[in-house]
């Protein structure tokens, strides 16, 4: 692991030298000469959109591109808002919601230097509002190391824009394992964190996709926008095999040692203490119009407690602009505990989750999506809930 970090601090060490290195081989201007300033707009076809793939991260259909002299600044982002009915039990409840309201920007310094800004404006935590800020210096597609906040490679599922998903909320497994929301001993941090990470495409097809795309990163581990809470550091690696630009075989893992945010509810790790966080995955998704297939089954340990998680999220069109998506997702917080072990704990501890629902196209990435959504939980009142959400992006 040790040479892990080693060669992670070399590549980013040489990262100024080579920038200096091109900023002195560019011819030095002696005559004082007026900027030229322009505004374009870049669009992207429905099946580039649907092959995104993670390394993209959000990567926008119509951006609004300023060309201030030779640099250039792009524009984008997305608002998600959304109406909820519930019913737990006897209980019910509706409310409108602002999601997310994401604002992005990326600095193309030169050919290789860029730098990204995300900011979610609707966050209710001022210290979630900036999701992720980074540098990333593109030696070569097969060589780029970026350093700042960002998604960290786990899970396809995880690292992909909630504009592509076919789930109006990311699959419950996903939020848990990836550090998302709803693991109480790592916190709701959106699967971002603090670190450096080495990234490339490899080995390129005639159709002009990359057979491979790998990530390999070390991070702090206590989520975005905070300090490392212990002496340990998180490394996250994924590997993608792209046999055909729309068939994506996808494998990640992390290992690290968390400092745990809260008590376990199964009395074996205290709140402050330090403790294994080991996740892994392995996943696939398929893209053959009309239909579009996502599956990952994921696994891990806090401490000595094993869980394990998967979903399957399938898209069929039915007509030109909409879409019926059907999602089964699936959580286990604990695969030792036996059915009374876990009939004594004060929360739930094992769940499945189903869908169905509709969405429609608006326009490119703009959506209208409504979804009824099933949750058996292990002890305690089913969840039925119906959302709808609209989705506006430029």
């Amino acid at each position: 692991m040790n040479y892990v970090k080693r060669l992670l601090v070399a590549l980013i060490a040489l990262v100024p030298v080579v920038a200096v290195a091109e900023e002195e081989a560019a011819p030095v201007e002696t005559e004082c000469k007026s900027l030229s300033v322009s505004v374009s707009t870049l669009n992207v076809s429905d099946s580039t959109i649907m092959a995104t793939r993670p390394q993209d991260g959000e990567k926008p259909v119509q951006p609004l591109n300023i060309h201030i002299g030779p640099s250039k600044l792009t524009l984008f982002g997305y608002a998600q808002t959304q109406f909820e009915m519930s019913k737990t039990g006897a209980e019910s409840k509706s409310s409108f919601s602002m999601t997310r309201v994401i604002l992005m920007a990326n600095a193309e310094l030169t050919r290789k230097l860029s730098f990204f800004l995300m900011i979610d404006a609707a966050s209710t935590q001022a210290a979630k509002h900036l999701h992720e800020y980074y540098a990333q210096y593109a030696f070569m597609p097969e060589l780029k190391v970026r350093v700042g906040q960002f998604k960290t490679p786990y899970t396809l599922e995880n690292i992909i824009s909630p504009t592509l998903l076919g789930t109006v909320n990311l699959n419950e497994g996903t939020r848990y394992m990836a550090g998302i929301a709803g693991d109480p001993l790592y916190g709701n941090y959106a699967g971002r964190d603090l670190g450096a990470m080495v990234t490339g495409d490899a080995i390129k097809a005639r159709d002009g996709h990359y057979y491979l795309n790998y990530s390999v990163g070390v991070f702090n581990g206590a989520g975005m926008n905070l300090r490392d809470n212990n002496k340990h550091k998180d490394v996250v690696a994924m590997l993608n095999v792209l046999p055909t630009k729309d068939i994506t075989l996808s494998g990640s893992f992390v290992i690290g040692k968390g400092n745990a945010q809260a008590d376990d509810i199964f009395g074996t790790i205290a709140q402050g203490a330090d403790y294994t966080r080991n996740r892994w995955s392995v996943g696939a998704e398929v893209n053959y119009k009309p239909l579009k297939l996502r599956t990952e089954y994921m696994g891990g340990k806090n401490g000595d407690i094993k869980n394990r998680a998967f979903y399957a999220e399938l898209w069929c069109r039915l007509f030109r602009n909409l879409d019926i998506v059907l999602d089964y997702d699936y959580l286990d917080k604990n695969t030792s505990l036996s059915k009374d072990a876990r009939e004594a704990l004060p929360a739930w501890t094992h769940t499945s989750n189903y869908l169905v629902g509709l969405q429609y196209w608006v326009y490119k990435k703009c959506r209208i999506s409504t979804q009824y959504v099933f949750s058996d939980r292990n002890i305690g009142p089913d969840t039925k809930a119906w959302i709808t959400q609209f989705q506006v992006a430029f």
